[in-house]
């Protein structure tokens, strides 16, 4: 799991000790309640899609910095294996992953790409309507990233205006297992740190360099109903982090990971069953 594509098959996430990689074609092995789009026959995929189903997003970058001690797929990884496991409990329908998206923080860092507002919006957009003109009306994109959520945000609610559609985008740092404070022990972190390192030691173990992990925590302003972007900078100056790390990612245990990435499942398929049975006019 050390080398992430960003392009062509869906990874398979390594997952926690214990579950199980779901069969989601139908020949074989765990029968799963969802499936992925990729999978399918164009004509097994319009049954599916006529019947108004629930259509899953996943949006993680396949190139962005998470430190010395991860992957640039960080994102990818947590993406693709929360919508394995939300398609092994709730009957959606999971695009391939959007792996490309807005991340201004990060370009400094070598393999780090961006796509500007306009251009990310557009895209996600476009592939929202291209399904929803063969029968859903439902989705809900699962937004790994946190600079990506304003964007995504908007095209949610443009969606819903123009079209009559019901768009949710999951915030990440909100979702399930970010409510488990006592759970983690640094002051402060938000990238690559403690809670991140966790999760993925939890679902690709092999893809965490450990002891690369370090602990920068960068001075930024906290100004109450203000919004100040956060920044990377690997130069010396405000906000700066040398290493792409905001938090403790020494802190990290695979133990905490497995509860973090138990706490967004649930989370993540309570929030899906009120989606998919949400009555629109």
């Amino acid at each position: 799991m050390g080398q992430v594509a960003g392009t062509g098959s869906r990874p398979e996430p390594k997952v926690a000790a214990g579950a199980s990689r779901p069969d989601d074609a139908g020949t074989g092995g765990t029968r799963m309640s969802g499936v992925f789009l990729e999978r399918l026959t164009w004509l097994e995929a319009e049954a599916r899609l006529r019947a108004d189903p629930l259509v899953v997003l996943p949006v993680g970058s396949a190139a962005k910095e998470h430190g010395p001690h991860l992957p640039l797929g960080t994102d990818r990884l947590i993406a693709d294996y929360l919508a394995a496991r939300l398609a092994e409990r709730v009957p959606v329908i999971v695009l391939p992953t959007l792996t490309y998206g807005y991340y201004p923080s990060f370009t400094e860092f070598p393999g780090s790409t961006h796509l500007d507002a306009a251009t990310f919006g557009a895209l996600a957009r476009a592939v929202v309507l291209s399904l929803h003109r063969h029968g859903p009306r439902r989705f809900l994109v699962l937004n790994t990233g946190i600079s990506t959520t304003p964007v995504l945000e908007i095209v949610a609610r443009d969606l819903n205006h123009t079209h009559g559609l019901l768009v949710a985008v999951t915030r990440i740092e909100e979702l399930g297992g970010r409510q488990l404070a006592s759970l983690l022990s640094q002051p402060a972190g938000s990238h690559a740190d403690e809670y991140e390192t966790s999760l993925l030691l939890a679902i690709a173990p092999d893809a965490v360099r450990m002891e690369r992990a370090v602990r920068e925590i960068p001075q930024r302003p906290a100004l109450p109903g203000v919004f100040v972007p956060s920044t990377f900078r690997r130069a010396p100056g405000p906000g700066s982090s040398a290493t792409g790390v905001y938090g403790d990612a020494t802190l990290a245990t695979r133990e905490k990971g497995e509860r973090i990435a138990a706490a967004l499942v649930d989370a993540l398929t309570t929030a899906a069953e009120t989606l998919r049975t949400q009555c629109l006019e």
